[in-house]
């Protein structure tokens, strides 16, 4: 039986507060229809913090959800780094 992907996926970026850190970004892909599903999914997602914010999501093509082989409702992270200069708003 073949895996069920998602049908929509999206990448959705946060950028940390980092108190007691240097602030960091952390990069997310989501299995969800909409944009707004997507980031409160990311928001609720245990290695967010209250007051991390959203700074960018972009739906993801067929290709991508299959190559990410993305899942319905798959919330997954793809680690934190520190926050570049270029990165900062």
């Amino acid at each position: 039986m073949a895996e069920k992907l998602a049908e929509q996926g999206w990448f959705v970026r946060v950028e940390t507060v980092g108190v007691a850190f240097q602030p960091a970004v952390m990069d997310f892909v989501v299995g969800k229809n909409s944009a707004q599903e997507a980031v409160a999914a990311v928001l609720d997602h245990p290695a967010v913090e209250p007051g991390d914010k959203v700074t960018w999501a972009d739906q993801l093509t067929p290709s991508e959800i299959l190559s990410y082989r993305l899942r319905p409702d798959e919330v997954r992270t793809y680690g934190k780094r520190p926050q570049s200069p270029r990165d900062g708003r």
